[in-house]
Formats: structure tokens, sequence, C-alpha cells
């Protein structure tokens, strides 16, 4: 589980890291930025289908040669190989992301924090260890190093308990996309243009990329903190003000005060990016027992889209206006509306106890006082 969750990242934060490297990447780089969301969110809705034609076991083989593959195609030569290498990278995690919520299904806790502890790990390392490898060689081995990654897990996938299709159906699936979509805007943006608006504000490259590797380093901690949270208290909505919170102060610093405190916005920003870890432990929480795999695919689907529409819209803000203030002010609604979504994916889902059994309390009762003994249903 922990080297499934560690693949999904690098691939996207080595592209961001790697891409004032690539001289091919400067008049596609808006295209590149936006472009895993989409075909993630395209890639979620597949899922569902292939697992039904192949298993569980081997759409996720399928999505680790392909990610493999895809990793070595995009460097070889030319910007269409890279675009379309991308594509074929994102269709592989969107493949491997939508099926993890059922390998996890009734699972200890462990597996959750298992699980969204390698997202953190892979994002922090493809963001940090790329740009060394692209110092010490190029930036097709810090893209290409990468599908080393995905070599190994392909013997480790033969171990999965992968379940059975399903298709079934699903409460709060709409929220809990909505949550999804929007706390991947805030995380991909971050991770996108966090470097870039520290920059633009004074601030010198060093130390803008440093924030950005605090951002990412103190998300580690909450991609644990989140699934054990969820899985040990009742209520959540303290853990929704935890991340949510932080964001929208730190957001707020960026848009009034970029250079006076980086640090204290950078670290806000890391622990708002735990978000995505409560979306991802709620997906098997909240799906029936035999909707598992659609709500994932529902909630990685669509909200990718959402969150491609949100990062493509800010970023032509962007560059409409020169300046970051409007696309901040855009992040700060996106996050009332993350708030807003959270607060009814954490509601207590409320199931109502089965007719028969609340029919037949009152006969219950009667028989143990006069001690005579109850049949079994």
């Amino acid at each position: 589980m922990f080297l499934l969750g560690l693949n999904l990242r690098p691939a996207v934060t080595s592209l961001g890291s790697a891409l004032p490297d690539i001289p091919t990447a400067s008049g596609i780089a808006a295209v590149l930025v936006a472009l895993p969301l989409w075909v993630c969110g395209i890639g979620g809705f597949l899922t569902p289908w292939l697992q039904s034609a192949t298993g569980a076991q081997r759409t996720v083989r399928f999505a680790l040669v392909l990610l493999a593959g895809a990793q070595l195609v995009r460097v070889a030569d030319g910007p269409v190989l890279l675009v379309a290498g991308t594509v074929l990278v994102c269709v592989a995690i969107a493949l491997i992301a939508t099926m993890l919520p059922l390998l996890i299904r009734g699972k200890s806790t462990a597996f959750s924090v298992c699980y969204t502890l390698s997202l953190g790990c892979g994002s922090t390392a493809g963001a940090l260890v790329t740009p060394w490898i692209v110092s010490q060689s190029s930036w097709r081995f810090g893209l290409a190093g990468w599908a080393i990654l995905a070599a190994i897990t392909v013997p480790f996938s033969r171990q999965l308990d992968g379940g059975k299709p399903n298709r079934g159906t699903t409460r709060k699936s709409w929220s809990l996309t909505v949550y999804f979509g929007l706390v991947s805007t805030v995380t991909f943006l971050v991770m996108g243009w966090l470097p870039a608006i520290l920059r633009d504000a004074g601030v010198s490259a060093d130390v803008a990329g440093a924030c950005l590797s605090l951002a990412m380093i103190l998300g580690l901690p909450m991609m644990w903190l989140v699934p054990w949270w969820v899985h040990r208290e009742s209520s959540q909505h303290a853990l929704l003000a935890l991340l949510v919170l932080p964001s929208v102060v730190s957001v707020a610093g960026l848009l009034v005060a970029p250079a006076f405190m980086p640090w204290l916005w950078a670290s806000g920003l890391g622990i708002g990016m735990g978000g995505i870890a409560l979306a991802l432990t709620m997906i098997p929480r909240r799906a029936d027992p035999q909707g598992t795999t659609a709500l994932s695919a529902m909630v990685h689907g669509g909200g990718y889209l959402i969150a491609g529409v949100g990062a493509l819209a800010c970023g032509l803000v962007h560059t409409l206006t020169q300046s970051w203030d409007m696309s901040l002010v855009m992040v700060l609604v996106v996050l009332c509306g993350q708030a807003g979504a959270g607060m009814i994916v954490v509601r207590p889902s409320g199931k109502a106890v089965p007719r028969q059994r609340t029919a037949a309390w009152p006969e219950r009762v009667a028989r143990i006082s006069a001690n005579e003994p109850c049949p079994r249903r």
C-alpha cells in the first residue's frame, strides 16, 4: 500500500520542479500545469470499467507498467512526446488512486495512515529530490528516474487483496466530490505557484524554494494525523477547522504581505494540505458496502475536473492581470467553498436502525423482564 501511494505524486511534482529546465516547455507551461488535473479526472471515470473487465490486481498492475513506460516516453524528445507522455502518466496515476480506497476498505487504521502518508512522502520527494537530480545530470534523468519506483512496485501488486467489482449507490457523494475538488485546487496551486508568488514579491529564489519545501514537509504529519483522527473521533468539525483556517490565514497573508513572513504562510498552507487525507479517508467510510469503486471514481474523476477548472481559472486571471491579487482572492473563495462542502462531509451519517429490529425491541424487553428466552433472528 505504501509503495502504491508513493507512486501517485512524484511524476507530477517532479515535472513542476524541472519545468524551468525543460527547453521545449516554455510555450506549453500553462498546459503542463493544468493537464494533470484534467487527465486524472477523466482517468478516474475509466477505473470502474477497467476493474470490471480485468479485476483489481490486473488493473493496478497495468497502471504501474503504464506509469513506468510513460515516464520514459515523455523525456524522449520534443513537446509532443512530453505532453503525450504526461497524459499517459496521469491516466496511470488516476487508475491507482481510484483503486486504493477499495483496497483499504475494511482494513485497520494503519492502512489508511500508510496510504495518506505515502502521498505526502511522494509529493515531498518529487519536489525536493528532482531539482537535485537535475543539477547533477539533466532534466531527462530528473523525470525518468521516477519510473524505477513504479517498476519496483509491480511485483508487489500480486499481493493485493483486490475485492470484487462494484457499482453500488453512494451517500454524500456530491459533497465529497466538491470537497475533494476544491482542496485539490488549493493543493496544486500551492505546489505550482507558491515559489512564483514569493519571488514576485521580492523574496529570493532560495527562500521561495525553501518555503515550498517547508509546506511539503509540514504536510507529512497531517497525512498521519488526519486518518488517525477520523477513525478515533466521532465529531470531525474541529479537524475541518484545523485544516481550513490555517490556509485561509496564509492566503490572506500572501495577499496582504507576502514577503513579511513567508515561512508562516508556507507553514499554514502545509497544514491545510491534510485536507486531501480527509477526503481520501472518507471515501471507504462514506461508501455503501458495494459502492466503494463507484464513489472513488466519482470523487477522483469529478474532483480533479473541478480542480482543473479552478487551477486554469487562477492561471488565466494571473496572466491577464499580471498580478497575483485576484488569483489569491479566488483561492480564498475556493477555501470558503471547501469549508462549506466539508461541513456536509464530516456530518455524522446518522444511519437509521432497521425497522425489523426496532419493531421487535419492545417484545425483546418484555421477554427479558419475564426471564423468557428470546428467539434468534
